[in-house]
């Protein structure tokens, strides 16, 4: 009898020591901490950086003649312009700090680090580049 309640007793144990980790986290933070269209507009603009690089590569790579190259480069120029503004605006309208396109990491409600990608704050390595956070 002795030997079944012992028993119990360490499973009741394993199992709390399993379940803890996942009870933890109900206690997390579940909401973005910046709004989401701010989410959206850097999205947007990295996606049309993005672009710009690919092209830049197709054309150095012989896949595009020139006059190609520089139609969609004019194109996607304006574009990527727009997506530029409409993020900072977006930021502006969110009460985040516009900041510039230097090196170093802004501590604010969100992290926004030299590879552009904004990582929630309190992230100690960069979800964008994987570099260690400051």
């Amino acid at each position: 009898m002795m030997l079944l309640i012992v028993s119990l007793l360490l499973a009741l144990l394993a199992a709390g020591y399993v379940v803890r980790p996942v009870v933890a986290r109900r206690d997390a933070l579940l909401v973005d901490l910046a709004p989401g269209a701010v989410m959206d507009a850097e999205a947007r603009r990295r996606v049309a950086l993005a672009s710009l690089k690919e092209l830049e590569y197709d054309y150095l790579g012989g896949k595009l003649d020139t006059a190609d190259y520089q139609a969609q480069k004019q194109r996607m120029s304006l574009e990527a312009l727009a997506t530029l503004r409409a993020a900072e605006a977006a930021r502006s309208d969110a009460g985040l700090d516009g900041g510039g396109e230097d090196a170093t990491v802004t501590r604010t409600a969100v992290d926004r680090h030299a590879c552009g990608f904004v990582n929630p704050a309190g992230s100690r390595f960069c979800a964008g580049c994987g570099v260690r956070l400051a």
